[in-house]
């Protein structure tokens, strides 16, 4: 990052007014934070940090460039949460290899590219060939991809659907490893409707709310043999919605192939997590294909990259800041639908708005900058 001091004329009253631009570059949204001139680069997510230096013979009186430092905001903390049953080693529909080597394949391509942008982490389930949930067996970090695709590629689909159980076990290791002030996120992905609650009973058969009286039983067409068998629709939706109202852990749901069966419970796990799919008659991200899984954890993960920018210092006229992204300027839009405003009238924080806050969604490296006025006696 480089400072500059640009100075100006103002004819109309004789003073001379001073902008410090704040060249970042290489923005990474959510990459860390920059509390000064002269940053601890073992204080920053990865030990990396850009050479910030500002030439003393560049400061000029009245005007102090050390006043205004654009701070990015914490990387999004997210859990993968991966359905690892049995039905995971079947083919897709239309497909020449199994559902399970479809996600690994879809991890490696859409997620590489945010790498550095989000802290990401694993939790596959079941881990035997029952109901046994642990892990998570990645946890979260910033370069974590790597690690996450070897353990895809290694494990082997097997056993029930605990669902719920997995959702809680990544949700609790999100609280203990998580930052205090960071969005926190799940990103369920299941071929089928959850099961493995042993409290519940089989006595008379299964049943739901939110599948066909057939599916409540999540071993059809074989018979409803004990309770471990019956959809654990209420617990899982309980858990779900507890956690983004009182945890504010927010969680998003990909029906892979095979949940036709139990769209409506996975359209209410979707709403209840806090982050639906919208413009769709189905709730969730639905991913029948490769190309549906790939498009899914894209959209999801690239959502996830916050937008908003922390000013260090309330600049002192507000309305003379310019923000410029890889060297274009955006224009404030105080509608806050396609440009950038202030968050509120603190004047502390800005957001970028529909194309700009679209680039850096994508996970590329970006060059943004802000000029701030100020006046030299």
């Amino acid at each position: 990052m480089r400072a500059r001091i640009l100075c100006t004329v103002v004819a109309a009253s004789l003073s001379l007014s001073c902008s410090v631009r704040l060249d970042f570059d290489r923005f990474v949204p959510g990459g860390g934070s920059f509390d000064g001139w002269y940053p601890d680069k073992s204080k920053v997510d990865g030990g990396v940090a850009p050479d910030i230096y500002v030439s003393p013979d560049s400061k000029l009186s009245g005007c102090n460039p050390m006043s205004f430092t654009l701070k990015q905001a914490p990387a999004s903390e997210v859990y993968l949460v991966v359905d690892r049953s049995g039905s995971m080693a079947e083919k897709g529909t239309g497909s020449s290899v199994t559902k399970w080597a479809e996600m690994a394949t879809a991890v490696d391509a859409a997620l590489k590219q945010f790498q550095g942008n989000v802290k990401l982490g694993l939790l596959m389930y079941p881990v035997d060939n029952r109901c046994a949930v642990t892990g998570p067996q990645v946890t979260l970090g910033l370069s974590k991809i790597n690690a996450i695709l070897y353990h895809l590629n290694k494990a082997v689909p097997s056993g029930g659907t605990p669902t719920g159980a997995a959702i809680s076990n990544a949700a609790q290791s999100l609280k203990d490893l998580g930052g205090k002030s960071t969005r926190k996120y799940l990103i369920l992905a299941t071929d089928g409707g959850p099961n493995c609650n042993y409290n519940l009973s089989a006595t008379g058969g299964c049943k739901c709310k939110n599948a066909t009286s057939k599916y409540c039983c999540t071993s059809y067409p074989a018979a409803c043999y004990s309770g471990h068998t019956c959809l654990d629709e209420t617990r899982t939706l309980k858990l779900i919605t507890d956690l983004n109202n009182l945890d504010k852990i927010s969680t998003f749901v990909i029906g892979l192939d095979g949940t036709a069966e139990y769209k409506q419970l996975l359209s209410e796990m979707a709403k209840a997590g806090g982050v639906p799919l919208k413009g769709s008659t189905i709730s969730y991200y639905s991913a029948s294909d490769l190309a549906g899984l790939k498009s899914a954890l894209k959209s999801i993960v690239g959502s996830v990259i916050s937008c908003e920018v922390l000013l260090e210092s309330v600049p002192k006229q507000p309305d003379q800041v310019l923000i410029f992204l890889d060297g274009q300027k955006i224009a404030r839009d105080k509608s806050k639908a396609n440009g950038w405003d202030y968050t509120d009238s603190t004047y502390k924080k800005i957001k970028l708005y529909g194309k700009a806050c679209e680039a850096l969604q994508t996970g590329k490296n970006h060059k943004l900058t802000a000029t701030f006025a100020c006046d030299v006696n």
